[in-house]
């Protein structure tokens, strides 16, 4: 530590307190001692004069602010005559690689538990300099470790956009920065922090763990009203968040297919209706069934263009309408070009009379069928599309046409 290191952190401290011992354990700062000057401060060097010290400090100059220095290694608290002096002081000045990055760092000498704590994070440089730009006076010890996680996760310090980075690098079956994040001693803190926001417990913490809890709570939530959530409501709002996150939606997409498969959501969908699910858009296959038991009740007559046409404006806002979104028109113009021509009258009293109606409504139905053929071939999905395929084939040739 350079003499201007010395003077700044002991200024801090002093700015704090009255009295600082400081332990020179490697016997590596005596000069640095000797040519300190620090004014309004007096130098005391500790060797065998510990009685006389107290007495000077406590009793002749209670007042004065003074510097305890001791050449070697901090006694033990049996043998240290000054104990009670030093304990009612504060912090101590330190000189070890610790202290020297509380330094580097310019912060307060009550970090420096947190330091020792998570010294493998502060041993790298770069992550030295990276958490550095980060803080701010006045910091707490949480939002150090707050900070110290983004540095890990290389993002900003907020606990829902360090978790969607986390699960990025699940979701690339990639373990480094969670792995970091063990190895710097931080893997308490982000569980107590999920713990905290979440209402995530487990017995074995981990990201896999959690994830397929939150769409599970979340998918269960959406369709059981009786359920019993073990996650706070708080992690719906972070299952929305990110699934409409832009930058994450290749991550959401592939831990959501994972979960589905895990949590056996096709299973589980068969038995609930379409209707219920309109509102819920957490995995790819409630858009399949969705419009797979709008498609049958296309063909069965069962619901009608509004009804359709009400379903595909919900879904419009869903995370997966884009995937799906040629055969939510296709079914839309489907259901609109039945009922158009259930309700349309066909006859005509001449060529003139037809060209007329054509013009004013008949033209319609050409509109909606040519609308269907395009979206359902652009769809690419066929099969699914097979059976109302036939039937608009079948209206429109035959009782249009005809």
């Amino acid at each position: 530590m350079s003499n201007p290191k010395i003077i700044q952190a002991l200024t801090n401290l002093f700015d704090k307190q009255r009295i600082v011992f400081w332990y020179d354990n490697r016997l590596e700062f005596r000069a640095d001692f000797e040519s300190l000057e620090l004014p309004g401060i007096e130098k005391i060097e500790l060797a065998n004069n510990e009685f006389g010290v107290k007495y000077r400090i406590l009793r002749e100059q209670p007042e004065q602010k003074f510097l305890l220095y001791r050449e070697g290694a901090e006694p033990a608290y049996l043998d240290n005559w000054l104990l009670d002096v030093q304990l009612a002081s504060g912090n101590t000045f330190r000189t070890d690689q610790l202290a020297l990055w509380l330094a580097e760092l310019e912060l307060e000498p009550d970090c420096y538990p947190v330091l020792e704590e998570h010294a493998a994070f502060f041993a790298a440089a770069k992550r030295r300099e990276q958490l550095r730009k980060l803080l701010q006076p006045g910091d707490s010890h949480s939002m150090l470790r707050f900070k110290m996680l983004a540095v890990c996760a290389g993002c900003e310090p907020r606990l829902d956009v360090i978790l969607e980075e986390l699960l990025a690098e699940l979701a690339n079956a990639e373990v480094t920065r969670i792995k970091l994040i063990g190895t710097s001693g931080l893997d308490g803190f982000l569980w107590d922090q999920m713990k905290r926001a979440y209402g995530y417990v487990s017995q074995q913490p981990g990201l896999h763990d959690f994830v397929i809890e939150l769409f599970k709570v979340c998918f269960m939530m959406g369709t059981d009203p009786e359920y019993k959530a073990r996650l706070s409501a708080e992690s719906l709002v972070f299952l929305r968040r990110w699934k409409d996150s832009r930058s994450h939606e290749s991550s959401f997409e592939l831990l959501s297919a994972q979960c589905a498969e895990v949590l056996q959501i096709g299973d589980k969908l068969h038995k609930l209706d379409y209707r219920a699910l309109l509102d819920i858009d957490y995995f790819e296959l409630i858009d399949r069934k969705i419009l797979s038991e709008l498609v049958r009740a296309t063909v069965a007559r069962t619901a009608t263009a509004a009804d359709v046409e009400q379903s595909v404006r919900q879904r419009r806002q869903s995370h997966w309408f884009s995937h799906f979104e040629d055969v939510y028109l296709a079914l839309d113009h489907a259901a609109q070009f039945l009922q158009t021509l259930d309700t349309a009258k066909l006859e005509m009293t001449s060529l003139a009379d037809g060209v007329d109606k054509y013009a004013k409504s008949w033209y319609r139905l050409d509109q909606l069928y040519r609308k269907f053929v395009h979206h359902a071939r652009k769809s690419g999905q066929a099969s699914l599309l097979e059976e109302l395929s036939a039937q608009i084939e079948n209206q429109y040739t035959n009782n249009y046409l005809a």
